[in-house]
């Protein structure tokens, strides 16, 4: 009894909560979700190159599921007839996010998916967050493997969201597909000012003038 209400909790959606942040996943074979990303949301949705600021290292832009030597290559997302983002068994995609912007949540369309999935959540030092993997989103038994994954960090923190990286570790061909990124919740980066700067080497200068002066009341 307690599989079956199990299974049918997951069927619909999950959601999690895990340090240091929120984890949602729900289904979207009709192609839906996205449509409606989160307020204030930055898109990449690979149809016109990338956001001013977004840099994209690896991976390859798709128009279409393709078919393998045995099997398929790379799938769609569901219902997406628009460019989405591959990156193919055992290799590493990574994209960046603007650098002058720290964000506070990202959501993404993750199409077919694969238990080997790999999906880093950087903070802006290229650091992993958290790491959700295909079977963590994937909702369970007999659920959609097509999913609106969204990941939502816990402000408390004081981390800020940079970047991800895909990646799909087999040896079954399994590839990583995703489209429709979008980050959301944009604070400015602490850059330091020109003034700040200057102020700070002047500071600096006087330390050492003082030091001088010193050493040589000494002698």
């Amino acid at each position: 009894m307690f599989l079956l209400t199990a299974v049918a909790a997951f069927a619909c959606a999950t959601s999690t909560q895990a340090a240091p942040g929120t984890v949602t996943s729900v289904a979207n074979d009709d192609y839906s979700k996205q449509a409606t990303p989160p307020a204030g949301s930055t898109v990449v949705d690979f149809n016109n190159g990338l956001p001013n600021g977004f840099s994209l290292q690896g991976g390859q832009i798709a128009t279409d599921s393709t078919w393998g030597v045995t099997n398929w290559a790379y799938l769609s997302p569901a219902g997406d007839n628009t460019k989405f983002l591959v990156t193919m068994p055992n290799a590493t995609t990574t994209l960046n996010a603007d650098k002058n912007f720290g964000y506070g949540g990202i959501a993404l369309n993750w199409g077919s998916i694969d238990n080997e999935n790999r999906l880093d959540i950087l903070d802006t030092m290229g650091q992993v967050i958290r790491t959700l993997s295909g079977t963590d989103v994937s909702g369970g038994p007999f659920s959609s493997v097509n999913r609106y994954v969204t990941y939502t960090l816990d402000p408390s923190t004081g981390q800020r969201i940079g970047g991800l990286r895909f990646s799909s570790p087999n040896s079954q061909g399994f590839a990583f597909e995703v489209d429709d990124i979008s980050f959301f919740g944009a604070t400015p980066s602490s850059v330091p000012e020109p003034a700040s700067i200057a102020l700070f080497g002047a500071g600096l200068a006087g330390l050492f003038g003082v030091a001088r002066r010193r050493r040589r009341q000494a002698a």
